[in-house]
């Protein structure tokens, strides 16, 4: 498994907090979904895990699981900051 980080870190507010979470690789994606992810978890949830599981094996790349990183906090009303692209 490798933590090659990301060329843009997505960055994200947690339960309406002003503290923003950034997440810079595919380990700290998987962490956060994981261990701090809110109760809302639906089919981009599930997606942004299992293609964390695949970049680990090396049958993903890393930028897919930004990608998914980001729909699945679209999909639980998680505030993605504007500077935060999904390509």
């Amino acid at each position: 498994m490798d933590n090659i980080p990301w060329h843009e870190s997505v960055l994200l507010e947690l339960n309406g907090r002003q503290d923003v979470i950034t997440v810079s690789s595919s380990l700290e994606a998987a962490d956060l979904l994981l261990n701090k992810w809110p109760k809302k978890r639906g089919p981009s949830y599930k997606l942004a895990v299992m293609t964390c599981l695949d970049s680990f094996r090396g049958k993903q790349p890393a930028e897919l699981v930004r990608q998914d990183l980001i729909a699945a906090a679209i999909e639980a009303h998680i505030y993605v900051k504007p500077n935060t692209t999904s390509r």
